[in-house]
């Protein structure tokens, strides 16, 4: 389970890295999203993150191995549905910002149009999941990049929201990383 393990790190670390970039650390304890809205979140920037998995483990791994023949046909399988997840992602985004922070940045960030908008947060994504990962994760992230493969972009995404949303639960006395509303029946 170590691949998923990483993957689920990553897709916290993009999660988390959102937030930062609305100020919403705060808010985070007061606003949770839907499941929907994860997997809106995942999707939009599931390819940002792949992309930068592959840019930063390319050295510790093997040129003939999973990431080098075929992550970037990957990356591109999982672009397909970007555009179409960004509206959603958009309003994750704003809702996970809430009323709390800066409210200057808050408002600078609602008058941006998308085409400026979108590739501030896929940078910021980019960067905190490069920096987040360690050389020595790479084989793993590269092991469950490959398992997840076969499944469609969609349920890869849903796949990582299902183990956000289980993995993630509220311990005694701490706040989880992200606030997933409980599943409506």
């Amino acid at each position: 389970m170590r691949p998923v393990s990483s993957s689920t790190r990553i897709a916290a670390t993009l999660v988390a890295g959102a937030a930062l970039v609305l100020q919403s650390q705060a808010a985070l304890a007061q606003n949770c999203l839907t499941e929907r809205e994860v997997t809106g979140l995942v999707t939009f920037a599931l390819p940002t993150v792949m992309n930068s998995a592959i840019t930063t483990c390319q050295p510790q791994l093997s040129p003939n191995g999973y990431f080098a023949t075929q992550g970037r046909s990957l990356v591109a399988r999982y672009v397909a549905g970007k555009a179409a997840a960004w509206p959603t992602a958009k309003a994750a985004l704003f809702k996970l910002g809430g009323d709390k922070g800066d409210a200057q940045t808050r408002d600078l960030l609602a008058k941006m149009p998308d085409e400026a908008l979108q590739p501030f947060a896929e940078g910021m994504v980019g960067q905190l999941v490069g920096s987040g990962i360690k050389p020595d994760q790479c084989v793993a992230i590269e092991r469950g990049a490959r398992l997840l493969a076969p499944l469609p972009p969609e349920n890869t995404a849903e796949l990582i929201t299902f183990i956000l949303s289980v993995a993630d639960k509220p311990k005694p006395g701490k706040t989880p990383k992200l606030l997933i509303c409980p599943a409506q029946n």
